[in-house]
């Protein structure tokens, strides 16, 4: 009886998404675009990669394994004539508004720093903005302070080419990479975390319980049947494979990006994206 009042009190309790100010919106232009171009020519894709800094994180869009050499992306949306004065970058765009824009190489190179801090890899760790607004007009350089500055069209050909003349050194196992991890409720998002559960339990169609891997998953998504007490979770792995199995009072361990930690009842998320 105790164990179906704690599954009572997990489902009707449980903590939920944060508030509204503490969500971001997922799903930037181009991103989507950007990432299954890359699946289509490289295994190991990787987004919102994140790595500690100080007592926060740092996150960029992708990291992108080419011959064992990391690369790290990231995605621009900006239209209009994209240039740059001095070291500042500026966007006249097409009604004659002249912008100037934070510069995202800065930002890379210092996720670069932190990142070979973090993991000290035995080879080289490159960066690159990718500029994907079909008509944007680029009048860049090719590269500033070590960041390559390219247009889609040029993306997969700069990376190829690139890793193989990198220099060699022992690949890094995509198994110890940082990301983030997305959780959708009906109507909300929570995209600030990082989450610190290596297993994930629950049960099969038989009742018999499972331990479910997170490092080897890629989607849940949870069908709520609130009168069985239970939630139908519709799994799908890396390597494309599905399962489907239940869940009855299973709480989640996020690590959020200003250092502090959350549990999230599964039962009040609708899909993750690991």
């Amino acid at each position: 009886m105790s164990k179906l009042f704690k599954t009572i009190a997990t489902r009707a309790f449980g903590e939920g998404l944060p508030p509204v100010e503490e969500i971001e919106r997922f799903g930037a232009d181009g991103e989507e675009e950007i990432y299954r171009l890359l699946c289509q020519h490289f295994d190991v894709v990787i987004r919102n990669v994140v790595v500690p800094h100080k007592k926060l994180y740092l996150e960029k869009d992708f990291l992108v394994l080419v011959k064992g050499v990391p690369f790290v992306l990231e995605i621009k949306n900006w239209k209009g004539e994209i240039g740059m004065e001095g070291d500042a970058f500026y966007q006249n765009k097409e009604n004659g508004v002249h912008k100037t824009l934070k510069s995202p190489v800065g930002t890379t190179n210092q996720f670069l720093r932190c990142f070979k801090e973090f993991y000290k890899p035995d080879c080289p760790v490159l960066g690159a903005v990718v500029f994907v607004e079909p008509n944007c007009r680029l009048s860049l350089p090719d590269a500033v302070d070590g960041i390559a500055l390219l247009p889609t069209k040029k993306l997969i050909s700069y990376l190829k080419s690139t890793a193989r003349t990198a220099g060699t050194g022992e690949a890094i196992d995509p198994a110890r990479l940082l990301h983030c991890t997305r959780f959708y409720s009906f109507d909300r998002e929570f995209t600030k975390g990082i989450l610190a559960d290596t297993y994930l339990d629950c049960t099969d169609g038989q009742g018999n319980r499972v331990r479910l891997d997170t490092t080897f998953l890629k989607y849940l998504t949870a069908e709520h049947q609130p009168l069985r007490l239970r939630d139908k979770l519709y799994v799908t792995y890396t390597n494309g494979s599905t399962d489907v199995f239940y869940n009855r009072d299973a709480v989640l361990t996020v690590g959020c990006l200003d250092g502090s930690y959350r549990k999230l009842a599964l039962n009040r998320i609708r899909h993750i994206v690991f």
